[in-house]
């Protein structure tokens, strides 16, 4: 070998040793930085929406029940059928109330029977009364005769009253029976359809005034349909009357009704506690730490033939909208506390639960750190720094969060992943994935 073609192998040697050294160096540098996802800040049009879950039913529907107890003898509808109001929808025994009837109308008559007689008697009574009074000015009947004759008088006539109390009592009870006679036949409270019918002819009903009256059918006004949600507690307040929405009905695929938010709840309702139209929190109950939704009410615009009381729906309802406005992923948005000099404190220290560690010598203790303010802010990418950048946020969208105060349209930021925004410190060094990789 030849001592030329030895200083060529000796200058490759020290190229590849050179270059395995700046490798080196590059990828350790490489391995202290934190690999994140990074994208511009843009102006978009956000809508904010509250999506719930519910049932859809008419406005206004009346339970059908006999006013009276016993037998069903006949139903003079099918469900489905339309009905109007006044019209005859069933029929209960009746023979019973019938007997009863005959029974207050003889009681009555055998009333107004004695009230004659006493009024006749009475008549008399008073006849003799007056001669006696008379007689009694010419002297020609004694005190005691007269005394006698006034207290038979006022006597007959507190028996004309009491007959006649008699006959108004009477009166009242056959006017009662008369009317259970009339409730035996069932009517239609108002124009409608027949929407349910759990009862049959033959079987027995209990009448309104007991403890569970039954209900025969329940007839509703179809025209006006709504749509009934529950809300969770969180988001109730974004909530305000003639809010927009958008139903699905799950029955009716494909097609999408509109709504609008007429009845909002005024208490919270415990979830889960029972149906969402007659269960309600009682008011000083202890409900503490169980979650709540507020029963919202949405009337459907334009309601189908097709759309039935009962159907599952949910709903979309728009709570605010913006057009152009600064806005970032929602990932992005991340919250840290801040200490009282503004300096942002690790991720690690805020899990900690506000304990600090100190050292003396060769021991370390946990001491206490005071507690910070916690603010909203995202990652600004600075050259190749992550600074953390409190903001103020407003309507959050479908994936993104307007950002009211901040940020500035064109700034880059750190967009994820959401693994790496959890413990991401401030001024962390790092790396952004090439575009199109997702970790």
């Amino acid at each position: 070998m030849t001592g030329k073609t030895k200083k060529i192998l000796g200058a490759v040697v020290g190229i590849t040793v050179i270059g395995a050294i700046v490798g080196f160096s590059v990828a350790r540098e490489n391995s202290k930085k934190t690999l994140v996802q990074t994208g511009k800040v843009e102006k978009k049009d956000l809508v904010q929406v509250v999506t719930a879950s519910g049932e859809v039913r008419p406005k206004r529907y009346v339970n059908v029940g006999a006013n009276v107890s016993g037998r069903l003898i006949e139903i003079t509808v099918k469900e489905g059928d339309a009905v109007k109001q006044g019209q005859v929808l069933a029929k209960v025994e009746s023979e019973r109330y019938q007997a009863i009837q005959r029974q207050s109308e003889a009681g009555l008559a055998a009333g107004n029977a004695d009230l004659a007689r006493a009024e006749a008697d009475l008549a008399i009574s008073k006849i003799a009364f007056d001669r006696i009074g008379r007689m009694r000015q010419q002297r020609l009947v004694s005190e005691q005769d007269y005394d006698q004759a006034e207290a038979d008088f006022k006597m007959k006539t507190a028996n004309v009253d009491a007959a006649r109390r008699r006959v108004a009592q009477l009166q009242a009870a056959r006017d009662s029976t008369k009317d259970d006679l009339v409730k035996t036949t069932v009517i239609a409270p108002m124009d409608g359809q027949v929407t349910n019918l759990p009862m049959e002819a033959g079987e027995m009903v209990i009448g309104a005034m007991s403890f569970q009256p039954t209900t025969i059918m329940t007839v509703a006004d179809l025209s006006v349909m709504e749509c009934q949600v529950m809300v969770d507690e969180t988001d109730f307040r974004n909530l305000k009357l003639g809010q927009e929405a958008k139903i699905k009905v799950d029955a009716l695929e494909g097609l999408e009704l509109k709504g609008e938010v007429t009845e909002i709840g005024a208490s919270a309702l415990v979830r889960g506690s029972g149906s969402q139209s007659t269960v309600q929190t009682t008011l000083g109950a202890n409900t503490g730490n169980q979650p709540k939704d507020f029963k919202v009410t949405i009337t459907i615009k334009n309601p189908p033939a097709n759309l039935r009381p009962g159907l599952n729906a949910t709903a979309d309802i728009t709570t605010a909208s913006r057009s152009k406005v600064v806005a970032v992923p929602v990932q992005a948005v991340v919250v840290r506390e801040v200490n009282k000099q503004g300096k942002v404190v690790d991720p690690d220290s805020m899990a900690s639960g506000g304990q600090g560690t100190e050292r003396q010598g060769d021991t370390v203790t946990q001491v206490a750190r005071e507690k910070g303010q916690e603010k909203d802010g995202v990652f600004v990418v600075q050259g190749e720094k992550a600074v953390f950048k409190p903001v103020k946020t407003g309507v959050m969208g479908e994936t993104d969060i307007e950002v009211t105060e901040g940020l500035a349209e064109g700034q880059e930021i750190v967009t994820g992943s959401y693994r790496t925004l959890r413990t991401l410190k401030d001024e962390a060094v790092i790396k952004a994935e090439p575009k199109g990789k997702k970790s």
